[in-house]
């Protein structure tokens, strides 16, 4: 059985306590390798705990942190949805000290990044500095490219003059969301879109810890965020043979469509990156890792990065533990 480690750690960005949870592959399991997981906008890193607990159980080391403004990396519940004026930077900033952190304890092993919604932005706007530091990408649920980003940040500079930075906007919300929820208007959930399991979508939405309000500083975030995704400027390719996935439900109104997704895969290649795959799954929606087929969705993502054979670093767990003093997770 895998093993539970929870820490927390202080963001160098500006002091803000980060919620991280690790899980361990048993003991004289071989280890594959380190997955840094990046969770989404209005949810919280336990939810990922399934698709770890496999991923563990085939070697991997999994590591996933509240990103700020969302579970436990918040100073009261009143902050959900505030990123404490750190905006895209401070984002991309906390992943980047967790991923050093990784590097340091798991010398030896390949670092995969995988970033889903929200979290699909941050890790392309991590990738476009710090590609040196990831060994494999992969991108889950990826928004795509939405040119009224520039009318929704005018919109969050006038909220921000008259209500303040932590002023909750439903205007905004409508603004981003509101057609996604109308894809599905049969259906008796608001948040229908993000998944085919109805029992996801109730607990998604019965959760405190998730579907909140963004604040007008987190939606200034995300903006960002969109933005420098897909910018042509800034970017430090590297490794232009890295491999990079992109993966999502055909029916996820937060990618489009086919031509939309096939657009943020280009963008990626047309930055220098020449190892790019993109996978749509019909009648699938938002959040695949949460679908009924969810097992399917592991063992693809598993086995596609099996395939690229990483494996000239793999380890033991006893040798991983046990390698300069550093790795154990405390």
């Amino acid at each position: 059985m895998s093993r539970q480690e929870r820490e927390t750690i202080v963001s160098e960005y500006d002091g803000l306590e980060l919620s991280v949870l690790n899980v361990i592959p048993k003991e004289g399991r071989q280890i594959c390798g380190v997955l840094q997981l990046v969770h989404g906008m209005c949810e919280y890193k336990e939810r990922y705990l399934p698709f770890m607990k496999y991923m563990a159980k085939h070697g991997y080391i999994c590591v996933i942190h509240d990103q700020r403004g969302h579970g436990g990396s918040v100073n009261s519940r009143e902050d959900l949805g505030y990123f404490y004026g750190g905006g895209a930077k401070a984002v991309v900033e906390d992943i980047h000290q967790i991923t050093l952190l990784l590097r340091e304890r798991y010398p030896n092993l390949p670092l995969i990044l995988f970033g889903h919604s929200m979290g699909s932005l941050a890790v392309r706007a991590f990738l476009r500095k710090y590609d040196h530091l990831i060994d494999m990408l992969i991108v889950c649920g990826s928004p795509s490219r939405n040119r009224a980003v520039i009318f929704g940040k005018l919109i969050v500079q006038i909220q921000k003059m008259i209500f303040g930075s932590r002023h909750r906007s439903r205007l905004l919300e409508t603004l981003t969301f509101g057609s996604y929820a109308a894809k599905f208007p049969k259906e008796a959930h608001h948040c229908s879109w993000i998944c085919t399991d109805q029992l996801v979508v109730k607990e998604y939405e019965d959760s405190q810890l998730c579907g909140f309000t963004f604040t007008v500083d987190g939606y200034a975030g995300l903006f960002q965020l969109m933005q420098e995704t897909y910018s042509k400027r800034g970017w430090q390719c590297t490794r232009p043979d890295m491999p990079i996935l992109f993966v999502g439900g055909a029916e996820d109104p937060c990618i489009g469509n086919t031509r939309k997704f096939a657009a943020a895969v280009n963008h990626i290649r047309s930055r220098g990156y020449e190892n790019v795959r993109g996978k749509l799954y019909p009648g699938l929606r938002h959040e695949i890792l949460n679908e009924p087929c969810k097992e399917k969705i592991y063992r693809d993502l598993a086995g596609y990065i099996k395939k690229q054979d990483l494996s000239d670093r793999m380890k033991t767990s006893e040798e991983v533990f046990n390698c300069g003093g550093k790795t154990g997770i405390k």
